[in-house]
Formats: structure tokens, sequence, C-alpha cells
């Protein structure tokens, strides 16, 4: 990890997976959009920032990205 990256954890319904992302403006990222499993629909997460503290930023599935679920 360098002064440019941090390191995330996507937390998710079976497993939680870890990835360096770049800082932006000295910030962790608010929500990422990452590819989806074998279906092939990208997720968009989200920066929980309850669970985030002490340098660890863990994001939380919040569904398929560009679907409407309201």
């Amino acid at each position: 990890m360098s002064d440019q990256t941090y390191t995330a954890r996507f937390v998710g319904h079976d497993e939680t997976t870890t990835e360096e992302l770049d800082l932006i403006d000295g910030l962790p990222q608010k929500s990422v959009t990452r590819p989806g499993a074998s279906d092939g629909e990208d997720l968009m997460w989200e920066l929980d920032d309850d669970a985030s503290e002490g340098g660890e930023y863990v994001y939380r599935s919040l569904g398929v990205s560009g679907h409407d679920y309201s």
C-alpha cells in the first residue's frame, strides 16, 4: 500500500475480498462499481463508515449497478 492507495474490504453475502484502491484527494472512495459474479452484471458497493476504522475501509453491496430497487 502506498500513500496514494488504501486497502478496501468488500463484504458480500457469501464472501469477503480485498482490493487496493486509489485515494481521491487523500480520502477513500465513497462508492465503487465492480464486476459482478458469473452473471456478468456490475455491482455497486458503498463505503460503510460505521464499520470502517483504524485504516480499514469496509464496503457493502448495494446491488446491481443501474437497477432501480424502489
